[in-house]
């Protein structure tokens, strides 16, 4: 029956409507069900089966046989076995097939009707940890009805549980939620299995360990029907956390290693390979090839590295005469003298590398310095095609002709965008004009997915890239590569920097500029989306010279030019483009991960006690500050700062920390920048305002207790 059928002269102001048409169980409350929460809060390409993961890598029929039947035997005993553990930590080297062998597992498992979720980590936009529970939850919703309804409830009841620790989101919405089903009698009554690959590529280690620590723990107390199958490297610190001996006591281990004992499993998978190659082309042949020699030097090579007979395949695959490149890959072994596993697979890396044209080659480098993010464990940033195009000055054009170059080792998907970006506000218009908590929304589909995506095929293509002795002139982190990419980030921040002007307090197009479009090398179709687009390229501009800044390979020349930076222009960027959150941000600075948020028109930042324990390095942070000194980049604000700041001070620690107010930039370009560091309470926190009085009270107004207590990104 519709609602308040038959009413005359009737007024509704405010209030929820409860819509139960579709489902008795599952209340919509202004327009979302919990469900729909907790699916924004998860990442749906880490399910096996998403269309994200649709080129990823599964094992060729016949290959792997007895890892994938041991696997599925564990998850489903026969009828009358002992029951295994519930954890299986199957744990091996880059380039033994891990994720393979995950993925078709999870097929057979979802086939026999055990499979209960999937959380496949990648550094291409799948290594957030805050997503991996409301994921593993949001997957079991969809499989359990009685489920769902539960936390449907729990989560309308109370949606900030999706902002807390993983520790209180798992009992919240995993192991309460399933105690309640079973006392009520309806639970599963079988055991399901829960798939996660590539734990290692996690963006925090801590957070891996705490993924260990939590199912274990659930796992001991046989809190939940779930047996977990975790896929990892075997990291230093994940081997402790499953040989601690809690957690050993619940999980049985398996090691892929590497080995030539895979050579008859590599060898079909090269032939099935060449075949689709073949196929592909609408060639047909009446002589073998490869012939069995080619064949045989590629298995040899391989030795025993599944993504090394990958690699070698859409080597031969790109575009261009198949025999040419095919005596490229074949010669590659033998021009590498290294005798470590990965020899072989970084002389590939190496040829693809060498072939790309002399005058592409920068901008190449440049596209896997900003694909391989800030740090070892980050792996790679996320962000839509259109916004890395835009980052790095090309058009759509250019973009995907750099990316033919790197076709081997690099996926990119494009695709036309279909979403309603008037669900966010008038098109027509700036961002400035709509409301902050739509902009939210739409800031985040540019950073992740506007446009389509690209990322590594495998991470031990970024590891090459890492490693300087593995790849030699091609490495991102080298002296010469960090000040290339930094001269590139203040290009584009002079350009982005010049394309705004201040209207009062106010950021607008600078005169003359029709558009946010005019700014942009890739732009969208419409006024309001590229205006975030514009606004996230310059947030991301400023803040790559700021961090990039503090290391000592850049060149003071390049710092020099950062110092005529407009540094109050950047925070009001920052401050419109995060003004529509409530909560918090991840962030990294002073190489710590941490927590941050607007307010006030100010930026206020904190590392939590458990990073700043691990990360936070003072001495080095204290050499920094008193560099950019040196160079000009910040200035005391005033000698007696100490006696004249102490209100933002607590008397009771006065003493017991170091702190520091700055000017950052130059005149009516600067901004205050006040730091502190806690000995006592092992914190470090900071706030950046062009107001001083107001970055004041915003910052002693601040409930920093009231933030949350780990770290997360």
């Amino acid at each position: 029956m519709p609602l308040f059928e038959g009413s005359q002269n009737t007024a509704v102001t405010g209030g929820n409507f409860i819509d139960q048409s579709i489902n008795s169980n599952i209340s919509v409350i202004n327009g979302q069900t919990g469900i729909d929460i907790l699916l924004e809060a998860s990442n749906r390409d880490a399910a096996y089966d998403s269309s994200a993961r649709e080129y990823d890598p599964r094992c060729c029929p016949g290959t792997r046989e007895q890892h994938i039947e041991d696997i599925v035997y564990w998850a489903v005993p026969a009828s009358g076995a002992n029951v295994p553990l519930p954890l299986f930590w199957i744990k091996g080297p880059a380039g033994v097939g891990k994720s393979a062998i995950a993925q078709t597992c999870a097929e057979r498992l979802k086939e026999l009707g055990q499979l209960g979720a999937t959380f496949f980590f990648s550094l291409n936009g799948r290594d957030k940890a805050s997503e991996f529970i409301p994921t593993i939850a949001h997957q079991l919703s969809t499989e359990f009805p009685d489920y769902r309804d539960l936390i449907d409830y729990r989560i309308r009841r109370n949606r900030g549980i999706l902002d807390k620790t993983m520790a209180v989101q798992f009992k919240a919405l995993i192991i309460e939620p399933f105690r309640e089903l079973e006392k009520a009698g309806k639970g599963i009554g079988k055991r399901i299995a829960i798939i996660v690959d590539g734990l290692d590529e996690c963006d925090s280690v801590d957070a891996q360990c705490k993924i260990i620590e939590l199912i274990a723990g659930a796992a001991r107390d046989g809190a939940t029907p779930f047996c977990w199958a975790l896929f990892s490297r075997p990291e230093a610190h994940i081997a402790a956390s499953f040989t601690h001996a809690d957690v050993a006591r619940v999980t049985c281990t398996t090691l892929l290693p590497i080995s030539n004992d895979t050579n008859s499993d590599i060898e079909l998978y090269l032939r099935n390979g060449f075949e689709n190659i073949l196929r592909r082309r609408d060639i047909l042949i009446n002589s073998q090839w490869p012939s069995d020699n080619d064949i045989q030097t590629l298995v040899k090579a391989s030795n025993g590295l599944f993504i090394y007979a990958a690699t070698a395949l859409r080597i031969v695959g790109q575009a261009g005469p198949l025999e040419q490149a095919l005596r490229a890959v074949c010669a590659a072994p033998s021009n590498h003298a290294d005798n470590s596993p990965f020899a072989g697979l970084d002389a590939f890396y190496m040829v693809i590398m060498r072939r790309i044209p002399s005058d592409v080659l920068p901008t190449a480098l440049l596209l896997c310095r900003l694909l391989c993010g800030d740090d070892a464990y980050a792996g790679g940033s996320q962000g839509g095609v259109i916004l890395y195009s835009n980052e790095l000055a090309l058009s759509e054009i250019e973009l995907r002709a750099v990316c033919s170059h790197l076709s081997a080792v690099l996926h990119i998907h494009l695709h036309s965008d279909s979403f309603d970006s008037t669900q966010f506000g008038d098109t027509n218009r700036p961002f400035q004009h709509a409301n902050p908590a739509a902009i939210k929304e739409l800031r985040i589909h540019i950073l992740r997915r506007l446009g389509g995506s690209i990322y590594f095929y495998h991470k031990s293509f970024f590891d090459f890239l890492w490693d300087p002795t593995r790849s030699g002139t091609f490495c991102v982190r080298s002296s010469p590569m960090l000040n290339v990419y930094y001269k590139h980030s203040l290009k584009v921040l002079v350009k982005y920097e010049e394309s705004y002007s201040f209207r009062g307090s106010e950021l607008a197009l600078a005169h003359g500029l029709p558009d946010s479009a005019s700014s942009l090398s890739w732009p969208y179709t419409n006024e309001l989306v590229n205006s975030v687009l514009k606004s996230c390229v310059y947030d991301w501009a400023f803040e790559t010279c700021f961090n990039f800044g503090r290391f000592p390979e850049i060149e003071r020349p390049l710092l020099r030019y950062f110092d005529r930076a407009d540094f109050r222009k950047a925070l009001r960027n920052d401050t419109m483009l995060y003004a529509g959150h409530s909560g918090f941000v991840n962030a990294i600075r002073w190489d710590c991960d941490g927590h941050s948020r607007v307010s006030r028109g100010t930026e206020l930042f904190r590392v939590p006690r458990d990073r700043f324990r691990v990360s936070f390095d003072v001495v080095k942070f204290n050499a920094e500050i008193k560099r950019w000194k040196e160079y000009g980049i910040i200035r005391p604000y005033y000698p007696n700062f100490t006696s004249r700041f102490k209100s933002l001070v607590p008397e009771k620690l006065q003493g017991k920390f170091i702190s520091g107010l700055y000017r950052l930039g130059h005149g009516p370009r600067s901004i205050f920048w006040y730091w502190e560091i806690n000995f006592k309470d092992e914190y470090y926190r900071e706030f950046r305002a062009a107001d001083l009085a107001e970055g004041k009270r915003a910052y002693r107004d601040e409930q920093f207790d009231l933030w949350p207590k780990g770290s997360w990104r």
